[in-house]
């Protein structure tokens, strides 16, 4: 029985490759790097490698904050603090991830969690059996509220938008 020798990529194949992984989604330097780590790539050809692919424009970091945050934004209605706590743990510098934040437009910020507060009060009221001896209503904005901060919405804009709702 022969034992196989595990190959080592060259930095050529390194960077094509990892063009790849880069071009199918933004990726930041940390996943670029444990993408390294998984192929057992040396530490002096990551280096060149990270350093070709930021020249070639695979990796860039501001890029991937303002898609990251609009994306989350527009497809998981997540708020401003759940997105930041997801790029912190993507490694994103606080400077990279206001910048990102800064691309979520106030007025659709606040129309966005008005609609996830309609939408989950009535899912509320249907769901609630009408109990005369509790008060489901203050139990349903309880949820309603802790739904929203979940969802990464500031609490204080949170508790002006359920007044307005009108169920507090």
């Amino acid at each position: 029985m022969s034992k196989r020798t595990k190959k080592t990529l060259s930095v050529d194949a390194a960077v094509l490759r990892l063009g790849k992984y880069c071009a199918y989604t933004e990726r930041t330097l940390d996943e670029v790097n444990k993408k390294l780590e998984e192929l057992e790539v040396s530490e002096d050809d990551a280096k060149i490698v990270v350093e070709r692919l930021t020249k070639q424009g695979f990796i860039n970091e501001k890029r991937f904050a303002e898609s990251f945050a609009r994306g989350k934004f527009r497809i998981k209605k997540w708020g401003k603090r759940r997105i930041k706590m997801e790029m912190r743990k993507k490694g994103l510098s606080d400077e990279l991830i206001d910048k990102g934040l800064k691309e979520l437009p106030e007025e659709d910020y606040s129309t966005t969690l008005d609609e996830l507060l309609q939408k989950k009060w009535k899912q509320l009221q249907r769901s609630t059996v009408k109990d005369k001896t509790k008060d489901i209503n203050a139990y349903n904005r309880q949820k309603l509220i802790r739904y929203a901060l979940q969802k990464g919405y500031e609490m204080d804009l949170v508790m002006e938008r359920v007044k307005a709702l009108k169920v507090l």
